[in-house]
């Protein structure tokens, strides 16, 4: 019992279950950026409604932080949070670039959050097409000195 809680204690590495098929990487990273930096994420297709996402932090503190999010909702699904002692990083994840710069800057990943939610922004217009009318009421100079107010749409 004391040597399985080491290991899950050791682990740098998070399974999220039940994922929405409309969360991308970039949202599920922005997620968990609370619970510690995060090195890597993965996404594995589980069935035709859900997603797994694996989420690699830089030290074994960010997992126990990810681990206590319970009842965690993701782009409005709700998702199962355990330790992934069984998870290798692929080898996508030792990119040469990024082990010498270091991990993907904040600024990064504020523009991939931003850019997700302009992409959801856009969804939703083109699925629900609001539609915006404006009107205003403006002063009107007749000739004889006439004064009144008229509605133009």
């Amino acid at each position: 019992m004391i040597v399985a809680l080491a290991i899950i204690l050791m682990t740098r590495t998070v399974k999220v279950s039940n994922v929405s098929l409309n969360a991308s990487e970039q949202h599920v990273e922005g997620y968990f950026s609370i619970s510690g930096d995060i090195e890597y994420v993965e996404m594995r297709s589980a069935d035709e409604c859900s997603q797994i996402a694996y989420v690699t932090f830089k030290d074994s503190q960010g997992a126990e932080n990810a681990l206590l999010l319970s009842d965690a909702k993701i782009d409005g699904q709700s998702v199962v949070i355990t330790a992934a002692t069984d998870y290798e990083l692929p080898p996508a994840a030792s990119d040469p670039q990024e082990s010498a710069g270091g991990s993907r800057s904040a600024f990064e990943k504020a523009v991939g959050v931003l850019k997700h939610t302009a992409k959801k922004t856009k969804d939703f217009g083109m699925k629900h097409r609001p539609e915006f009318t404006f009107d205003a009421k403006v002063p009107i100079f007749g000739g004889k000195g006439n004064v009144g107010v008229e509605k133009r749409v």
